[in-house]
């Protein structure tokens, strides 16, 4: 589970984790953290849309002509 931390806390597997900072626990100890209130669940960021069409629709080559 990614979670944010809110708090600055420590865990076995990761270490010192500070605030603010996003980190990918295990299921177990990310919900112990959130229970405790030294962390929330992250939220997933939206990936901007790339409107960009880079699609080749004809290719001239010298053999064409």
């Amino acid at each position: 589970m990614k979670i944010k931390i809110l708090e600055k806390c420590y865990t076995g597997t990761q270490g010192n984790m500070h605030i603010g900072e996003e980190h990918d626990l295990d299921d177990r100890i990310a919900n112990k953290l959130i229970a405790r209130g030294y962390a929330e669940e992250a939220k997933e960021k939206k990936k901007k849309k790339s409107f960009i069409n880079r699609a080749v629709k004809a290719l001239e080559t010298p053999e064409d002509e």
